[in-house]
């Protein structure tokens, strides 16, 4: 439980924060009317976790995503490969464009999604169990 009120800290998923909130709920439940609703409400929230689970792992997902990252991957490729190993080594001056600020932001979702899609899917394994 520490984990998802963690995660719905720093702001991963509105799902996990909701968990969090719902186990919290839970524990603070004074009557069994509250218990059993903060129950009601975590059973419901664990579905739609499940969903969500379950349609990340899907094909199209895993495509639709690799076509999203190929653009910031190539650039991110460019940066460190070649400007910053390639042209030093054989004498050359590289430079890359700057991104404008919008696909700077571009840039960190996607960053973003990939370094937290493995702890988000991994915290909901853990918990499902």
């Amino acid at each position: 439980m520490f984990i998802l009120a963690w995660l719905a800290k720093i702001g991963i998923g509105g799902i996990l924060g909701q968990l969090a909130s719902a186990y919290k709920a839970k524990q603070q439940a004074q009557n069994d009317r509250e218990r059993i609703a903060a129950d009601e409400r975590i059973n419901q929230l664990n579905v739609i976790r499940d969903v969500q689970v379950a349609e990340s792992g899907s094909p199209i997902n895993a495509i639709i995503r690799a076509f999203i990252a190929i653009g910031p991957a190539a650039y991110l490729f460019k940066i460190f490969v070649i400007d910053k190993l390639l042209c030093p080594a054989f004498g050359g001056a590289c430079a890359t464009d700057q991104l404008s600020p919008d696909l700077w932001q571009v840039m960190w979702i996607v960053l973003g999604f990939y370094f937290l899609h493995s702890a988000i899917t991994t915290t909901a394994r853990i918990i499902k169990r």
